[in-house]
C-alpha cells in the first residue's frame, strides 16, 4: 500500500525500516482508507518513518516503551514540531497498539499513588463517574502532577500558585491538537483542583482560574471536503 504514495525504492525501503517499519502498509491504508488527501498522508507517514527509526536504535523488535515515545518528543526544540509528531504517534498507536507499551508505575515507586486514590475514590463517592470516565480524569490528573514535580521538583502540592497551575494548563493546551482534546485537558485539570480543595489538600479553589477553552461548532469544513 505505500507504493501508492511514495514510488522510489530507496524511500521505501527507507520507510519499511526501524521499529515501526512492518506496520508502515497497514498505515499507509489507514489513511487511505480514512480518506486523507494524498499529501497530508504522505507527512503523516514520513513522521512516523522518522520516529520508527529513532525507536529501532533503542528498542529494535521489541515493543516500544513510552520512555523510547517521551525521549523522541523531547528532541524537538518548538511545539510546532512536537504536536505533529504527537499526532502522527496517535494513529500509530491506533493501527498497531501491540507495537506500544504503556507503562504503570507500582504504587511503590510511585509517590503520587496515595493522592490519585483519593481522587479516585472522590470520582467515584462525589461526582459519581463509571469507571471508563474515571480513567481520562485520572489521567488528567497524573499528567498535572508530573508536570508539577518536573517544573517544581521536591514542592508540596500545598505550596502551588495559581502562576504554576496557568503555566502546566499553557504547557497542556500546547500539546493539544483539536478543540475537543483541549476541552478535556482543561476540564480534567479543573477537576483535579476542585478536588485539591475539597479534600483540604489546598486552601484555595484554584479550579476557579483555569480558562475555559472556545469550541465554535461548525467552525471547519465536514472531512469529506476538500
Amino acid at each position: 500500500m505505500l507504493e501508492f504514495y511514495f514510488s522510489y525504492g530507496g524511500v521505501l525501503k527507507r520507510l519499511r525500516s526501524g521499529a515501526l517499519g512492518g506496520e508502515m502498509d497497514r498505515l499507509a491504508e489507514h489513511f487511505f482508507r480514512l480518506g486523507y488527501k494524498r499529501a497530508s498522508a504522505k507527512i503523516y507517514l514520513s513522521r512516523i518513518a522518522r520516529f520508527s527509526r529513532f525507536a529501532g536504535t533503542r528498542c529494535g523488535p521489541m515493543p516500544i516503551h513510552q520512555d523510547v515515545v517521551d525521549s523522541y518528543l523531547r528532541t524537538f526544540p518548538t511545539d510546532t514540531p512536537r504536536i505533529g509528531a504527537m499526532s502522527a504517534l496517535g494513529h500509530a498507536r491506533r493501527v498497531a497498539p501491540e507495537r506500544f507499551i504503556i507503562s504503570v508505575p507500582s504504587e511503590e515507586d510511585d509517590p503520587d499513588a496515595p493522592l490519585l486514590a483519593s481522587f479516585s475514590d472522590y470520582l467515584r463517592r462525589v461526582r459519581g463517574l463509571e469507571p471508563k470516565s474515571r480513567e481520562g480524569v485520572l489521567l488528567g490528573g497524573r499528567r498535572f502532577l508530573d508536570w508539577c514535580r518536573h517544573h517544581h521538583p521536591g514542592q508540596d502540592i500545598e505550596a502551588l500558585t495559581a502562576k504554576q497551575v496557568l503555566a502546566a494548563v499553557e504547557y497542556r493546551l500546547s500539546l493539544s491538537t483539536t478543540s475537543g482534546s483541549r476541552t478535556a485537558a482543561t476540564s480534567h485539570i479543573r477537576t483535579f483542583l476542585r478536588f485539591l480543595y475539597w479534600a483540604g489538600r489546598h486552601h484555595q479553589d484554584l479550579a476557579r482560574i483555569v480558562p475555559r477553552t472556545p469550541s465554535w461548532r461548525l467552525a471547519h469544513l465536514p472531512p469529506r471536503l476538500a
